[in-house]
């Protein structure tokens, strides 16, 4: 593939009417145009915007984005290169933060789609800070500990949304029963993922809470997602940050909430 300019180390450009939406492989793309032409279907076109090569888009019957990517989605998952297919609807933006469409969660890793998700850190009003252990099954970090909540934005969810969500399908707690709800801001996190035989990049902005569960009410997992959950004193979460036991993300916001 002389010629072309690779993006975030050995990745390329995946464009959309001009933008850059997200970035493959060139092994990724290498296997979608095989497949597309043992179907007989282009999906890919190799193009190039402001001296930069990558793929475009092609064309179908429709101009609507979530159609474009269900056809790519399951392209991916046809030739073996897509991540663990969830059966659920990501909200894809572009670099402002406009939603373009929606795709199937299983591939926005390999496709290096930008993606929300939020996190909220559970305080005792005795200053301990309640902890879950990810389930051993799930997809992504199992067994790694994390935030008293975190989730992905999913579908037309706003931040907002999801957060109340994600928080009782994990934690079984209402925010309207918790106290000093606060939102911290948002950081970015961009680092690679196994996703797709290890063509995986996470892009992804992480918004962040705090808040104070009141005495007697305990978090009770909801959805299956979480193994259990501790209350540990600050100085644990931090031996435990510092020996990686935690996911990144989580890590990088419970640093933030207990310092050290």
């Amino acid at each position: 593939m002389s010629g072309e300019t690779p993006v975030h180390g050995h990745r390329l450009s995946l464009l959309w009417g001009g933008l850059v939406v997200g970035s493959l492989t060139p092994a990724v793309a290498e296997a979608l145009c095989a497949q597309s032409a043992a179907e007989h279907n282009c999906i890919l076109q190799k193009a190039q915007l402001q001296n930069q090569w990558g793929y475009a888009l092609e064309a179908f019957s429709s101009d609507d984005f979530t159609v474009h990517m269900a056809q790519l989605a399951h392209a991916l998952r046809a030739c073996g290169r897509s991540g663990p297919w969830r059966n659920e609807l990501l909200p894809v933006a572009d670099d402002s933060g406009q939603t373009l469409g929606l795709v199937e969660r299983g591939v926005v890793r390999v496709l290096g789609l930008r993606t929300q998700a939020v996190h909220l850190v559970g305080l005792r009003p005795d200053g301990a800070v309640w902890v879950q252990q990810r389930s051993l099954t799930k997809p992504n970090d199992p067994g790694l500990w994390d935030t008293l909540m975190g989730g992905t934005v999913a579908g037309h969810e706003t931040v907002a949304e999801t957060l109340e969500r994600e928080t009782w399908e994990e934690a079984g707690l209402h925010l309207a029963d918790l106290d000093q709800v606060t939102h911290h801001g948002h950081f970015t996190a961009t680092r690679p993922v196994p996703d797709g035989g290890g063509a995986g990049l996470l892009v992804e902005d992480t918004h962040w809470y705090t808040a104070t569960v009141p005495a007697g009410l305990e978090p009770v997992n909801q959805d299956g997602e979480v193994d259990h959950f501790e209350c540990w004193p600050p100085v644990r979460v931090r031996e435990a940050v510092a020996q990686g036991l935690f996911t990144d993300e989580a890590a990088w916001v419970l640093q933030r909430v207990l310092g050290g």
